[in-house]
């Protein structure tokens, strides 16, 4: 099985208090040990340049090597029916990966949807943006996000999907029928045309500015917290 590198004191510390199959840690500071005095965990005591060689990342003196992500079967979600599902459409920067894990923790979303191919995968660097986000997130691995939304369709959710065109209705006018799956899409090219056309329907964001889009990232983060607020009304 693949391992990944979690870096950064909150990831490895989340990881391990929240038993994610961590099978080492490695710090700089011996005086950081007694962090884990409750850990049974291996723990490695190693120059700071050893653990640089490991990531390129800000490690802050911790790494832990743990198991790889262990993805979630679909029909998870046809059993259980969480209220939403967000389904990321080939996003390729990791670090916009982990900036929406993030995001989608701080708005209650525990199930992430992601296509096997081209698409950032959940590593080092994903992890360590997450900044402990990924901890309570369900992640699913599909051969094909449109078809992966027609099966949840008869399963009774409905799909809403980013996009820029005359048909995509402005997010403040959006009521979301629930379960939800929320696709957002690349960070040029947007939701992919076979995706939106299974879509119940296109959203967008108001904007005011000059600016022609936001970041990925950032448009991710509102409609969550748009769709977490209405939830709440």
């Amino acid at each position: 099985m693949r391992e990944l590198i979690v870096c950064g004191k909150n990831s490895v510390l989340d990881a391990v208090k929240n038993n994610l199959g961590v099978k080492k840690i490695i710090i700089s500071n011996k005086e950081n040990i007694k962090l884990f005095d409750n850990s049974r965990l291996q723990i490695e005591i190693q120059d700071v340049s050893f653990l640089n060689k490991l990531t390129k990342e800000n490690h802050q003196g911790f790494i832990a090597i743990m198991n790889d992500i262990v993805y979630r079967d679909i029909e998870y979600l046809i059993k259980n029916k969480p209220e939403i599902v967000l389904m990321l459409d080939k996003i390729q920067d990791p670090h916009n990966l982990g900036a929406i894990i993030r995001t989608a923790n701080a708005t209650g979303v525990t199930n992430i949807v992601l296509p096997k191919e081209n698409s950032a995968s959940i590593n080092a660097t994903s992890l360590k943006v997450s900044s402990g986000g990924f901890v309570g997130i369900n992640f699913y691995r599909v051969n094909s996000l449109s078809a992966t939304i027609t099966k949840l369709k008869k399963a009774g959710y409905w799909s809403y999907a980013t996009a820029l065109d005359k048909e995509a209705v402005s997010l403040a006018h959006v009521n979301y029928n629930k379960p939800s799956i929320i696709v957002v899409g690349n960070e040029g090219d947007g939701v992919s045309k076979s995706v939106l056309s299974v879509c119940d329907s296109k959203i967008y964001i108001p904007q005011k500015g000059t600016v022609q889009s936001m970041n990925v990232s950032v448009a991710t983060g509102i409609v969550l917290f748009d769709f977490l607020r209405k939830n709440e009304e």
